[in-house]
């Protein structure tokens, strides 16, 4: 699934600065060929290239850090094997004549310079990354006519029946069983630099509290945080969540210090342990399903291009 978010990327790219570490395999001439496709050579520039606008790209769209470091983690792994299906796709899309109207690719453009404060800034960006404004129209409308080639033959046969999904919720029941859940109000007080004066005004609150002060008046006093809502069993931190799930209906809590802070809590109201309804995970288990689907035939397709093609990887 990463590389079919990775097709989607791309075909987004935007600039940023800052490079990217690239693949030990990558580290010497630029010019080295290190494969072949139809006939198309890939140079170690062309790998790094690649490599660099990925990250460049993910980065400007601000995709979390995570998602950006597993995808970065699998370029450094097998970022030729990636660089070459997508330029196996490109091919296909080229000789099935696939067209990008260039309004599509102004558009584009238009969006990423949004990103920027200002058309100065945008173009320092592409200077500094060495590309230039042929290089972006067309590394964008390289990834449109992936994107719509990919759209064409495969995402436009994929279908999921409502019987599929039926039988998924059915067969899979356990997935969608949500346990105890509570509703808190709460008061968090950050040690920061004191902790003391951090206890003091916990107990204060906890003082205001017990004298029948509305707990969120004084809550809006001294609380740092909203008030946390709705949990579920499993999402505290066992020191917490120990306290907080034997508390009965508008018990207030007393103060429970963690690392950073101090909590009070009050509990509002809780709801079992239930399984959720059909009709309230049928997206869900759509999504689930088509992404299934998606994936098995997009995998086959590619396969397929594959067989078809000359790839030589050099040693």
């Amino acid at each position: 699934m990463r590389r079919l978010i990775r097709l989607v990327v791309i075909g987004c790219m935007a600039l940023t600065s800052g490079p990217y570490a690239f693949p030990s395999d990558a580290q010497g001439s630029v010019d080295a060929i290190i494969a072949i496709v139809n006939d198309e050579v890939i140079t170690n520039k062309d790998l790094q290239d690649y490599i660099r606008q990925t990250h460049a790209s993910m980065v400007a769209q601000g995709i979390a850090q995570d998602k950006i470091q597993a995808m970065m983690e699998e370029l450094q792994a097998d970022g030729l094997e990636q660089l070459i299906q997508d330029k196996l796709i490109l091919s296909h899309a080229n000789t099935i004549e696939i067209k990008v109207r260039e309004k599509l690719v102004d558009d584009r453009i238009a969006s990423i310079k949004a990103k920027y404060p200002s058309e100065q800034v945008f173009l320092t960006a592409l200077v500094s990354n060495g590309a230039t404004m042929t290089d972006l129209r067309n590394k964008i409308l390289e990834q449109l006519k992936i994107k719509f080639v990919i759209d064409h033959e495969i995402r436009s046969q994929v279908f999921v029946n409502p019987q599929e999904v039926t039988d998924f919720y059915e067969q899979n029941s356990n997935q969608f069983r949500q346990g105890r859940r509570i509703n808190l109000d709460s008061i968090y007080i950050a040690f920061l630099d004191d902790p003391a004066n951090a206890r003091r005004r916990a107990d204060e609150a906890l003082a205001l509290i017990k004298e029948k002060q509305d707990f969120r008046e004084v809550a809006s006093q001294y609380s740092d945080t909203p008030s946390i809502g709705m949990v579920e069993e499993g999402q505290f931190v066992p020191s917490i969540e120990e306290e907080v799930f034997r508390m009965r209906l508008d018990q207030v809590s007393e103060p429970i210090e963690t690392d950073k802070g101090i909590y009070i809590f009050k509990l509002k109201g809780e709801i079992p342990p239930a399984t959720l309804e059909l009709d309230e995970v049928r997206g869900k288990i759509y999504d689930i399903l088509y992404h299934q689907k998606f994936q098995q035939r997009f995998e086959r397709w590619l396969q397929k291009l594959k067989s078809k093609a000359y790839v030589e990887i050099k040693p």
